[in-house]
C-alpha cells in the first residue's frame, strides 16, 4: 500500500534498518566508463536520458523529524536522530553510465514495514556527490549540444523531476555554463569555417566571429505564456502588467512568438539576461518547497551563421519544466495553485508522450510514428525536436531529478516511471542493409560517390549554360551568334566526391552531417584547377548547398515515407466516411458538374423523351 510521508517519518528507524540490510547484500556501484575529459558520444540517439539524485539539505532532516506520530515517540527515543551523515537515502545508484538506480519503495502488511525495490534504467545516473560542473561535462559537452547548435541543429536540454528534487538549481547552472563557454565555442568554429572556405572578411577586419546570437526567454504558466524579458513587470507586485504571449503555428509552419528577442554579444551579456530573466519567474510556497517554481521556463539561444546565411539557424534550448507534486503536497494547495498543478500535469503527460515517441522515431523508421506535439502548448513551443518533417538535426537530453529522502520515494518512483521510457537502446546491427536508392542511409560508398557525381556534374553543367546564355547576351547586343549550348558534354566538376565521402564512409555517414559540416567538407574537396580564383568560393558555397538541400531531401523523404503513406490514407478514408464515395470526379468547375448531371439525367431517360 502506498504511504504517506508522515506514516514513513513515523517508521523510518525501521525502514533505515531493512535498507542498511539490503546495503550489505550488495556489490560496489559502478562507476562511469571514462574520465569526465574523454565522455562518450552516443551519435545514434537523438534522445539521452540522466538520472540525478541530489543529496539532503539539514533543514528538510529537521521538517522530517518533526513529522513523527505521538504514537512512534516512545521508539523515536531508541533510535538516533536522522542528520546528514548518518542518513539513509530512498534512491540508490548501481550504476552510473549505464544508469541504473534503485528506489526503495516503504510498505506495510499486517507483521510490519516492508521496503520493496525497483529498479529504473537509463544512459546515466548522477548520485548526490556529483556536481553541476560534471552534470555539464558528461551531457552537454559529451554530446556536443553546443556545436550541434553552431552547425545549424538543435540542441535542447529539460529538466524535470517534482518540486524541491533539484531541477532549477541544475537548470541555471547548465544555463550559466553554456553561456560560458558559447562564445569560445563559436569563435572556433568561425575560425575553422574562415579558413577552409578563405573568406575575404577575415582580412577586412580581423573579425573571428560569424555567428549572431538572439535570445528569448518564456515562461508557461498554466495555458499562458509570458515573456520573461518584458520590460516594466516586477514580479513581487501582483498587480505590475503582464500581457500574455500567443503560441500559434504561422501559415509556413513555424512556432516563433512575439517575444522579446535580444542580441547578445559575449558570455557576460548572456548571463547577465539569463539572472535578470530568472527573477521575473513565478514562484510560490507549497507545502513542499517554499519556492516551487509554478511555470515551465524556455530559454531559446538561436545562432545565425553570417557566413552562410541561407542556411538554417542553430538553436539551444533550456527548458526547466514546473515541478511535478503528489496529493499529500497539493492537497492544501488553494484553488489557483491546484488549478496550476493540474494544468502542468496535464503538458507533462503530453511530453512525455511526445518524447517517448521522438526516440522511437529515430531507430524505427519503418513504423509508424505519430507525434501529438500540438496537443499541448509546451511540445508544440519545442515543434522543433519533436517533428519528424524537419531537416535540421536534433539531440535532446532529459535530466529527471530524484528528492533522496525515504518519504519522497513515491513520488521518485513517479519520476522514474516517467523518465525511463525515453530511453531506446540502439538495435544491434543485422547484417548489411538492403539497398534502397531512395534511401540514403542504405546506401554503399560506390552508390554514394555515384549520387555525389551526378549531383556535382548537374551543378557544373547548370553553371556552364548560365555562362553560355551570359555569352550569348553579349554577343546578340554586338549582332552576332554563338554555337548551340552542347548538354552532352561533361564539363569539370568544382567538388571531389572521394574527398567529400573518402572510403569506408556511406550514406549514412553523410546524413550525420551538419549543414556547416557539409559545406565546410565541400571547401576542403574543392578542385582548384576547375575553377576561377574570382568565383571559386561562390561556385563552390552553391554547390555544396543545392548539394545538401537534394541530399537531405531524399532523407526526409525515406524517414517519413511510412508515416506519410499511412497519413494519406487516414485521410482519404475520413474523407469518404464524411462526403461518401461516387462516381462523378470530385474535382468539377460549377459548369461542368451542370453538364455533367444534365447528360447523366438525359442518358437515363427513354428515346422518346430526350
Amino acid at each position: 500500500m502506498s504511504l504517506s510521508s508522515q506514516n514513513i517519518t513515523a517508521n523510518q528507524h525501521l525502514y533505515r534498518a531493512l535498507l542498511t540490510q539490503w546495503e550489505s547484500t550488495q556489490p560496489p556501484a559502478r562507476g562511469f566508463e571514462s574520465s569526465v575529459d574523454t565522455a562518450s558520444r552516443r551519435e545514434d540517439k537523438d534522445v539521452i536520458v540522466a538520472f540525478r539524485t541530489r543529496p539532503p539539505l539539514e533543514r528538510e532532516l529537521i521538517r522530517f523529524e518533526s513529522e513523527k506520530t505521538p504514537a512512534s515517540d516512545a521508539e523515536s527515543d531508541v533510535s538516533e536522530p536522522v542528520t546528514v551523515e548518518n542518513f539513509k537515502a530512498g534512491i540508490s545508484v548501481i550504476s552510473a553510465e549505464p544508469g541504473v538506480m534503485v528506489a526503495h519503495v516503504p510498505g506495510m502488511k499486517w507483521n510490519g514495514p516492508t521496503l520493496t525495490q525497483k529498479t529504473f534504467e537509463a544512459d546515466l545516473a548522477f548520485g548526490p556527490q556529483i556536481s553541476n560542473d560534471e552534470i555539464y561535462q558528461r551531457t552537454v559537452q559529451a554530446h556536443d549540444m553546443i556545436n550541434l547548435a553552431l552547425e545549424g541543429g538543435v540542441s535542447c536540454i529539460m529538466a524535470y523531476g517534482q518540486t524541491g528534487a533539484g531541477k532549477t538549481y541544475t537548470m541555471e547552472s547548465l544555463e550559466h555554463l553554456i553561456a560560458r563557454d558559447l562564445f569560445p565555442a563559436a569563435e572556433k568554429t568561425s575560425a575553422r569555417l574562415l579558413d577552409s572556405t578563405q573568406d575575404a572578411r577575415k582580412n577586412e577586419d580581423g573579425a573571428t566571429n560569424i555567428f549572431e546570437f538572439s535570445v528569448t526567454f518564456l515562461e508557461l504558466l498554466g495555458k499562458t505564456a509570458y515573456d520573461l524579458l518584458e520590460q516594466g513587470y516586477n514580479p513581487d507586485d501582483e498587480t505590475s502588467p503582464r500581457k500574455p504571449v500567443d503560441i500559434h503555428e504561422d501559415k509556413a509552419g513555424f512556432v516563433r512568438p512575439r517575444l522579446v528577442e535580444t542580441n547578445v554579444t559575449s558570455s557576460e551579456e548572456l548571463n547577465s539576461l539569463i539572472t535578470n530573466a530568472l527573477a521575473h519567474r513565478r514562484v510560490s510556497a507549497t507545502a513542499r518547497n517554499a519556492q516551487s517554481s509554478r511555470s515551465h521556463a524556455v530559454l531559446t539561444i538561436r545562432a545565425h551563421n553570417t557566413l552562410l546565411p541561407h542556411a538554417d539557424d542553430g538553436e539551444l534550448i533550456l527548458v526547466d519544466l514546473a515541478g511535478s507534486e503528489r496529493y499529500d503536497d497539493s492537497k492544501a494547495h488553494s484553488k489557483l495553485l491546484m488549478d496550476q498543478s493540474r494544468e502542468n500535469n496535464k503538458s507533462l503527460a503530453n511530453l512525455k508522450e511526445c518524447v517517448r515517441t521522438r526516440a522511437k522515431s529515430g531507430l524505427e523508421a519503418t513504423t509508424f510514428v505519430h507525434i501529438p506535439f500540438r496537443t499541448n502548448k509546451l511540445t508544440l513551443l519545442l515543434k522543433s525536436i519533436f517533428d519528424l518533417e524537419s531537416t535540421r538535426l536534433s539531440k535532446t537530453i532529459v535530466i529527471a531529478h530524484m528528492s533522496p529522502h525515504l518519504q519522497d520515494t513515491p513520488h521518485s518512483v513517479n519520476t522514474l516511471s516517467y523518465a525511463s521510457p525515453f530511453r531506446v537502446d540502439v538495435p544491434k546491427s543485422r547484417g548489411t542493409p538492403v539497398m534502397n536508392k531512395d534511401d540514403p542511409r542504405t546506401w554503399d560508398h560506390v552508390y554514394t560517390i555515384e549520387f555525389l557525381t551526378k549531383e556535382f556534374e548537374k551543378r557544373s553543367l547548370a553553371r556552364a549554360k548560365a555562362g553560355h546564355q551570359a555569352q550569348a547576351k553579349q554577343a546578340a547586343l554586338k549582332g552576332k551568334k554563338i554555337r548551340p549550348f552542347d548538354d552532352t558534354i561533361k564539363y569539370p566538376m568544382a567538388i571531389d566526391p572521394v574527398k567529400l565521402c573518402p572510403p569506408p564512409k556511406t550514406g549514412k555517414h553523410l546524413a550525420r552531417m551538419y549543414t556547416a559540416e557539409w559545406i565546410e567538407a565541400c571547401f576542403k574537396a574543392q578542385i582548384p584547377e576547375n575553377l576561377e580564383r574570382t568565383s571559386a568560393h561562390d561556385v563552390v558555397k552553391t554547390a555544396a548547398m543545392e548539394s545538401y538541400g537534394a541530399f537531405n531531401y531524399l532523407l526526409l523523404t525515406a524517414r517519413t515515407k511510412t508515416r506519410n503513406s499511412v497519413m494519406k490514407t487516414r485521410k482519404k478514408a475520413a474523407a469518404d466516411e464524411i462526403y461518401g464515395t461516387s462516381a462523378r470526379p470530385r474535382a468539377m468547375s460549377l459548369v461542368n458538374c451542370i453538364l455533367y448531371s444534365f447528360t447523366s439525367r438525359c442518358i437515363s431517360l427513354p428515346c422518346s423523351q430526350r
